[in-house]
């Protein structure tokens, strides 16, 4: 069971009959696009349409946690490892954020405007 779903069930109790054969049966939506969030918060029940479109809808926002280079779960390391790095530099909160957001920008498609 993936750990989204895990936590998902955890908050809210067993959702019946997820669908993940390419149905339209109910599938368990994120709403944040970080590969790494199990926050039952960031989740919906949705379709298998409706969350494919959704994604590809964001995927094309450049500014997307989807349309990172590394793909989702390359930026979510790349993340926590600029958190570690930070961590055991004794960095303070404003220096580890600074990391965060240098490698949030290092999966930037590049662009010409």
């Amino acid at each position: 069971m993936p750990a989204h779903l895990f936590a998902c069930q955890l908050e809210y109790g067993i959702i019946p009959r997820l669908g993940w054969s390419g149905t339209d049966d109910a599938v368990l939506c994120h709403q944040c696009d970080f590969a790494g969030c199990v926050n039952p918060a960031h989740m919906r029940l949705g379709t298998n349409r409706s969350n494919r479109n959704e994604y590809d809808r964001r995927r094309r926002n450049l500014a997307s946690p989807l349309a990172d280079v590394r793909g989702a779960a390359g930026r979510t390391r790349a993340i926590a490892a600029a958190i570690c790095t930070g961590l055991a530099n004794h960095d303070d909160p404003a220096t580890i954020e600074n990391r965060i957001r240098a490698a949030e920008n290092a999966g930037l498609p590049l662009t010409l405007w």
